[in-house]
């Protein structure tokens, strides 16, 4: 037996154990998801033979879709393979914001909001804000309002899900919550379970009655202090400061 038919039997049979490992995941995934989609009411496409199936409909008042996205490699030559899902908010925030984990970093960059806010969060318990996340917005005090710790901790719950990126956007009259993960969610508890803990989240964000009013008042208080200590009288400005230049 030659070594080039040994090297071409391997090669064959790792190509075809991938090609079987692969197709008995889309499979598993394909059934869970139908199951799911069946329990919540939901829309269900199975798409073509060997794709990713999606779904789409409303899950405890909220709309949500399960699809397949595609992220480019560093190297920017390949694509990476991810599932997503997306909930809808019924608010959304005066002021055009994002906030972001993972490879949706890059996604932030993109868009045309460049003020970049960090929150001091720490809960006592180990967890804080981590650097690798960013959140951008059009007004960086605005969202010191907005984001209370109640809010940051439960987006760090979210972000802490194992291998999921994270991406919020914040529109003025709407926004979203979105996950992306390279698991296939072959689980039907298990995908009940992120979209219970992603509808959490959204509660959490959505603004409550009358807050955008609170938020704004606040900011009109933090706005008229700062006037009031950068106020210098008249008179001051008129005397000689009594500093001179030495010959």
């Amino acid at each position: 037996m030659s070594l080039s038919f040994i090297l071409w039997f391997l090669i064959s049979a790792l190509l075809l154990g991938f090609w079987f490992w692969t197709s008995y995941l889309i499979f598993r995934q394909k059934a869970a998801w139908k199951l799911y989609a069946n329990k919540r009411g939901l829309r269900y496409y199975s798409n073509g033979f060997y794709e990713t199936p999606s779904m789409s409909g409303a899950v405890d008042g909220y709309n949500i879709s399960f699809f397949a996205s595609e992220h480019s490699e560093l190297d920017a030559r390949s694509q990476r393979r991810l599932t997503a899902i997306e909930i809808n908010m019924h608010s959304g925030l005066s002021v055009v914001s994002a906030i972001a984990s993972g490879g949706m970093t890059p996604v932030v960059d993109t868009l045309d909001i460049h003020k970049e806010y960090r929150p001091s969060y720490k809960d006592g318990k180990g967890n804080e804000w981590d650097n690798s996340y960013v959140i951008r917005t059009q007004d960086v005090a605005y969202m010191q309002e907005y984001l209370n710790d109640e809010r940051v901790g439960s987006i760090l719950g979210l972000m802490k899900i194992d291998k999921a990126w994270i991406i919020i956007l914040f529109f003025e009259e709407t926004g979203l919550v979105r996950l992306d993960t390279p698991l296939p969610l072959d689980d039907p508890k298990k995908v009940d379970e992120v979209v219970k803990k992603m509808i959490s989240v959204v509660r959490t964000l959505e603004m409550g009655d009358g807050e955008e009013k609170d938020i704004q008042r606040s900011l009109s208080k933090h706005s008229g202090k700062k006037q009031k200590t950068l106020e210098i009288d008249d008179d001051l400005l008129n005397d000689d400061i009594g500093f001179e230049l030495e010959d």
